[in-house]
């Protein structure tokens, strides 16, 4: 009986209990942003150190880390739903001690949980060891959104981050915006659980790449870099990128153009479907890819006849022809200059042809470099717009 007299006060001061663990709003920063740029001491290596020895490399600058975040105290009911951001950088010898050094330098308590991109510079990129250690520590944070972008900046992660553009507050949401509304499909989203899933399989990725047009002082969307065994190899231009995305049959909306009877035809394509087939040849991979494009005449000349099908069957062959030189001779790049197989045939291989993959498993980036890929791209325009 006095137990069940107890009951009641003890759901009661549950009940009323406040919230004993609160933290107000605006004692914490909502990191947005994160720049992982080379510091000024990363090719130094450390003196022989036991691993039971104190690591005294505290102040050794191998990074350089950015955070950005929106200024909260600029958010309101009459100030708008964005800020602008602020920025805390530091050196430090690795991610988890920029972050606590980082924490050092503000009032408010870092959070994570609302992070929209990561940006990696190019020199990053050119140290795999150092890069192996960033992509360990991003891969145990759980706090980290997976589906936030990742990018490659073309010199230093800080001129991006700290870069004002005309339409945007906040330098992450312009970058978001060029991604989602990039026209011609020149721009491939990565995400950062796709980033860390392909360099964990073979360390290899596609990143979107970033520059500043120093003349316009312009932050642009420029192509695509390669990462081979987590080292960044080169960069393919916006076309090539397109092309990229044609071979994968992956391509949303893109543009192409071709010069007929001294005037420039535009037609927009996306993707309708990629058909595979592979044999093996005497141990030589032959690759047969067949794509189907979708598209629409955007202009030509006021004189043309396209209501004849002579006319676009011309144009759609004309298409078909320079699309087949353009991806085949993109395909050679990858095979020759980077040896890296972005168009994903290994995927392909695994999950349709396991005999052939059991053999080439061990040594499949040779197996791509040497084998012959042969592409037919089949045209068709569905519209000519509005018509005289």
């Amino acid at each position: 009986m006095k137990l069940k007299k107890f009951i009641p006060l003890i759901l009661i001061c549950c009940i009323f209990t406040g919230c004993w663990d609160k933290v107000e709003i605006d004692r914490k920063s909502f990191i947005s942003i994160i720049g992982v740029d080379a510091g000024e001491q990363i090719d130094k290596k450390p003196k022989e150190v036991k691993s039971d020895d104190p690591y005294n490399g505290a102040n050794v600058k191998r990074l350089h880390v950015i955070l950005g975040s929106p200024d909260i105290s600029k958010l309101g009911p009459d100030k708008g739903g964005t800020a602008e951001d602020i920025y805390v950088d530091t050196d430090a010898y690795s991610m988890e001690d920029a972050i606590s050094k980082a924490s050092a330098k503000t009032s408010r308590i870092i959070k994570f949980s609302h992070m929209k991109l990561l940006v990696l510079s190019s020199e990053i990129l050119q140290h795999p060891d150092t890069l192996k250690e960033v992509v360990d520590y991003l891969q145990r944070q759980a706090s980290l959104d997976r589906m936030m972008n990742v990018v490659i900046a073309k010199g230093k992660t800080e001129d991006y981050i700290k870069y004002k553009s005309k339409t945007e507050k906040n330098v992450e949401s312009y970058i978001a915006g060029l991604m989602e509304n990039d026209a011609g499909n020149a721009v491939l989203p990565v995400t950062l659980n796709k980033f860390l899933v392909s360099l964990n399989e073979n360390g290899n990725i596609v990143l979107p790449a970033m520059e500043i047009d120093k003349d316009k002082k312009e932050l642009k969307i420029s192509g695509a870099g390669i990462i081979k065994d987590y080292k960044l190899k080169g960069y393919l231009s916006p076309i090539q990128t397109v092309n990229l995305q044609i071979l994968k049959g992956k391509l949303h909306e893109g543009k192409k153009a071709i010069y007929k009877d001294g005037h420039p035809i535009d037609v927009s394509f996306n993707s309708a479907g990629r058909k595979i087939r592979v044999k093996d040849v005497d141990g030589k991979l032959i690759f047969d890819v067949y794509l189907n494009l979708e598209g629409e005449l955007k202009e030509y000349h006021i004189d043309s006849n396209l209501a004849s099908k002579n006319e676009l069957s011309l144009i759609e062959n004309d298409f078909n022809k320079s699309l087949k030189e353009e991806c085949e001779q993109l395909i050679r790049i990858t095979q020759n200059e980077f040896q890296v197989d972005p168009s994903e045939f290994k995927e392909y291989v695994r999950k349709y042809h396991p005999k052939i993959w059991s053999q080439k498993k061990k040594n499949w980036p040779e197996a791509y470099k040497n084998s012959v890929i042969n592409v037919d791209i089949t045209t068709k325009i569905r519209r000519i717009g509005v018509s005289k």
